[in-house]
């Protein structure tokens, strides 16, 4: 297996983990995907650092219930063999109160750039784009 399809199983790793952890509301594990100092930009507003992003996660309203759901996973390996950037496209679903039948569906693009760190693949920016 070359080293771009290497990095490429690893960063669609990241995405999906993240995925799953904010779903199960899983705040530290979501937060160490990120590089120390990790950036993610939300709808206009920019959380930085592992810390903040873990708060956030963990202070989500608990009567939320949400499922992502990501696909069309583009990824660009650097030359240097330690970057890398990708974008995929994700399906949000949300309720609140627990009411399945009240759903909110956001449809975005995630816009990541990843980084080789001590060995692992990291998250260094996401930002979430709306799309129409």
């Amino acid at each position: 297996m070359s080293d771009t399809e290497k990095a490429r199983i690893a960063c669609e790793a990241l995405i999906h983990n993240f995925c799953r952890y904010a779903d199960n509301g899983e705040a530290g594990e979501l937060a160490e995907l990120f590089t120390a100092d990790g950036v993610f930009n939300r709808l206009g507003q920019t959380f930085s650092g592992r810390e903040v992003i873990r708060d956030l996660i963990a202070n989500r309203p608990r009567d939320v219930s949400q499922t992502h759901e990501v696909s069309n996973f583009v990824f660009e390996l650097a030359a240097d063999g330690c970057s890398a950037k990708g974008q995929s496209d994700l399906l949000l679903r949300r309720s609140h109160s627990g009411d399945p039948t009240n759903q909110e569906i956001v449809r975005a693009r995630y816009q990541d750039e990843f980084v080789l760190s001590d060995d692992s693949w990291r998250i260094a920016t996401r930002e979430v784009v709306l799309l129409p």
